[in-house]
């Protein structure tokens, strides 16, 4: 007997929670990708996507339109069940069948309405939500002659809206969640309005290209610019390779050991308005810069504006994010996505895969012109720092905190005074003096060799007086610190409220300059200083002094963290709570601790500037 295939015990069970339990967000991906695809079978020339309203009873739903090769009535009925492909191979990393009608579904309960023309003959069926039934179905309709079917001959109806019969088509209209939704105001859901670009902007975003040949558009009542309140035109939806050259400069960078590709982009806003390069070379959409993973032509964990300008300090970018956008190119065989195709998951165990997972690459192959971009984009800053991370530097060094590489020594070594925490140890030799053998009772003693022999790993003992170098110290370096005095900053880096942010891989600590304690701090300060002769110049001296203070104290809190490294019971996660901008905010808020320094650092720059007077 051959082994028997599994079923399942409840398959009605088994849909419904695969449906409801779908992500919304794909939806436009699932359709759009189906559409490309089956337009890439169409002759040449002739391989086209069209996406546009569709009015039914008076209102507008959304509608995907492509060449191609169409479908007979039984094709249909196949193309219409779950995890069922027609005219395509199904495979775990190829396009497999689920995603369209599982997330359309979950996003279009009330139907999702299918017509395809083949050898001239157009069929329709609709799929969804039934009451009754309570579970997802194709709706069955009466004909005039009383028959009751669920996939039927649609040809006359189309011929009567003076639609093409004479080739090969496949149409899908998402009805929403009611005969009353909007579908192309509201695509994701009731209630739940997007940009007027918001379709041509989600492909514009998810693909890195088209299938050979396609040619995609979109109607101007669903793309930014003119036409907001028309129907009928088209605009064309390009990629963004398609438009590089338009765009002041990018470079591919591989990484020989992975076959890892970055991708770099300038995309700043042009000179003459306020949209990007990118977004003026392509009509139809919004374009941003952004950070992404590409697998395969399609990019995920997609991020960009207020997400990808608080991620960017990690990748190397603390400045720059908007004018910069990075794509990590994975090989063929380096990823899977997951079911939903909203994600990437390892191989190897099937566990997510995110960009911040190569931070490190796009760090280490950094183009020098990037790296001029970003120096470019940081906010001059009128104050030297340098004297606070000089104390920090300090601070670090007398907790001895080694870096994350540093080997931990062992206890049993005797240091010398000298800072050397974090230097690897030799092994001791073979070899021991007479006196510092271990008399063991019972035990003869080995016979004497006239030459004593030592292990290869033989120590010669340094100077007296000679202490670990620097290098082989390998003591944690302070954090840079960076004063973001500008509200689109600070509410970029998601630090609003919020007094400071540590960004332990690139060792970047961003203090909030308009942190509302830097301001109650410089008022008591500016007091104490009413009489001098340039209030204007007293008080922006005091709010320069505050915010400096805020830093160390930020500083000081994050480097005591740093030092709780080297004990056992404190966990990565500990490590991240303490560095967290909440913990670092509670150490900012004590500000009567910096008074007195704050106030030496002003009469220092007093007696400075009156020293400067003389001259």
């Amino acid at each position: 007997m051959r082994p028997e295939h599994l079923g399942i015990g409840d398959k009605t069970f088994l849909i419904n929670r695969l449906i409801q339990q779908a992500p919304i967000n794909t939806l436009i991906r699932e359709f759009f990708k189906n559409a490309d695809e089956n337009a890439a079978l169409a002759a040449e020339g002739k391989r086209r996507v069209d996406i546009f309203p569709t009015i039914i009873e008076g209102v507008r739903k959304l509608t995907f339109w492509n060449t191609g090769v169409g479908m007979s009535a039984a094709e249909l009925r196949r193309a219409t069940d779950l995890s069922s492909s027609v005219n395509k191979m199904m495979a775990l990393d190829g396009n497999f069948g689920i995603g369209a009608k599982v997330s359309g579904l979950a996003a279009s309960p009330d139907g999702i309405r299918y017509r395809s023309c083949k050898d001239g003959e157009v069929n329709e069926v609709t799929i969804g939500w039934d009451e009754e039934e309570q579970t997802y179905v194709r709706f069955s309709v009466q004909l005039a002659d009383g028959q009751i079917d669920t996939i039927y001959d649609v040809t006359s109806v189309v011929q009567a809206a003076a639609k093409p019969t004479d080739f090969d088509w496949t149409e899908v209209v998402l009805f929403g969640e009611s005969l009353a939704h909007d579908t192309v105001a509201e695509p994701i859901g009731t209630g739940v309005p997007v940009d007027r670009s918001f379709i041509a902007t989600s492909i514009f975003r998810r693909f890195v290209s088209f299938s050979p040949g396609v040619q995609v558009r979109i109607d101007v009542a669903m793309t930014k610019g003119g036409g907001k309140d028309e129907t009928g035109r088209f605009r064309q939806l390009r990629t963004l390779d398609e438009i590089l050259d338009r765009l002041p400069r990018h470079e591919d960078v591989v990484d020989a050991e992975t076959g890892i590709t970055v991708r770099y982009i300038h995309d700043p806003k042009h000179e003459g308005s306020s949209h990007t390069y990118s977004a003026r070379a392509n009509a139809a959409t919004g374009s941003t810069t952004f950070l992404a993973l590409v697998y395969r032509d399609e990019r995920y964990d997609f991020r960009t504006q207020k997400v990808w300008s608080s991620v960017a300090p990690t990748f190397g970018i603390p400045f720059g994010s908007k004018v910069l956008t990075v794509e990590i190119r994975l090989p063929d065989d380096a990823a899977f996505p997951n079911q939903y195709r909203d994600a990437l998951t390892w191989r190897h165990d099937r566990s997510p895969l995110t960009a911040d997972q190569y931070a490190y690459l796009v760090r280490q192959l950094m183009p020098d012109w990037v790296k001029d971009i970003i120096r470019s984009e940081s906010p001059d800053s009128a104050d030297d720092l340098n004297d606070l991370q000089s104390d920090l530097q300090s601070l670090l060094d007398e907790l001895r905190v080694p870096t994350n590489v540093a080997k931990k020594a062992p206890e049993q070594i005797t240091r010398s005074e000298a800072n050397d925490a974090g230097l690897a140890e030799p092994e001791p030799t073979t070899r021991q003096s007479e006196e510092d053998e271990v008399k063991i009772p019972g035990l003869k003693p080995p016979m004497k060799r006239t030459k004593p022999r030592a292990s290869t790993s033989r120590v010669r003992m340094a100077p007296e007086g000679a202490t670990a170098s620097k290098l082989a110290r390998a003591l944690e370096r302070a954090p840079e610190i960076k004063i973001l005095t500008e509200a689109d900053e600070i509410a970029d880096r998601d630090m609003k409220g919020r007094a400071a942010r540590f960004y332990p891989e690139v060792q970047t600590l961003f203090v909030n300059g308009l942190y509302p304690v830097v301001a109650k701090m410089a008022d008591e300060l500016a007091n104490e200083v009413s009489d001098a002769e340039d209030p204007d110049e007293a008080r922006a001296t005091a709010l320069q002094a505050s915010q400096r203070t805020l830093a160390f104290r930020v500083g000081k809190a994050t480097c005591f963290a740093l030092a709780k490294r080297m004990l056992d019971d404190w966990s990565t996660e500990d490590l991240e709570r303490a560095t967290s901008p909440e913990s670092l905010s509670m150490a900012a808020d004590d500000y009567r601790q910096s008074l007195a320094s704050a106030r030496k650092w002003i009469k220092d720059r007093v007696r400075i500037a009156s020293v400067s007077a003389l001259r």
